[in-house]
């Protein structure tokens, strides 16, 4: 299959806007779908067709930089041809939260998401919970709406994982590539939402 990222933008100097992925995600990738062909996001690829599009973590959706502004720019096209194409889009941290402000989302501000943290995930047939990595500080609040299912909160009641059925998007605010070693429930989660678009039954 077929993979884009949409990676992080950072300016180390001024003006010197560089693409950024981590190793470890594409590492991730190619382990939940095999043989898969990963391709870093540029300008000369927005009109080809993926199986599957990841908006990496990194940046901000405050908007207060260059980057974040560029990051933004590249976000929102990319996300317009995703939709266009019906395109499976699986957003990572900074990417579910621009997502999510695509659905009317709100979001604060939170002192106590940076570091692991126990989240409690809602499936159909089965409840149960563990902790995941965190590195924000903006946290999203629950929103009500058939077509989105949070099942991921953190022990706030602030949204770690969503599924919105009808667009084929799943926003999750941790990152599974960061772990030492890849974690089973991860794996299962993004296959299973990327084979069935549902992840409702565990």
């Amino acid at each position: 299959m077929n993979i884009l990222i949409v990676p992080t933008i950072r300016e180390y100097y001024k003006d010197q806007f560089e693409y950024n992925v981590d190793l470890r995600l594409i590492n991730f990738l190619k382990e939940c779908f095999k043989n898969s062909i990963i391709t870093i996001y540029n300008d000369s690829l927005y009109n080809k067709k993926f199986d599957l599009t990841v908006f990496s973590g990194g940046n901000s959706i405050k908007y207060k930089n260059k980057s974040d502004k560029l990051r933004q720019k590249i976000d929102n096209k990319i996300y317009l041809d995703c939709i266009s194409k019906k395109t499976k889009i699986l957003g990572i941290c900074h990417g579910a939260q621009f997502i999510a402000e695509k659905f009317n989302f709100t979001f604060k501000k939170s002192k106590n998401h940076v570091g692991n943290h126990k989240v409690n995930f809602y499936f159909k047939n089965k409840y149960f919970n563990f902790k995941c990595n965190s590195y924000h500080n903006l946290v999203m609040k629950k929103k009500i709406d058939d077509s989105i299912n949070c099942f991921g909160l953190a022990h706030d009641k602030t949204i770690e994982a969503y599924h919105i059925k009808s667009k084929k998007i799943l926003g999750i605010i941790w990152h599974p590539e960061r772990y030492s070693k890849y974690r089973i429930f991860d794996k299962k989660l993004i296959r299973k939402f990327y084979a069935t678009n549902s992840i409702s039954s565990w």
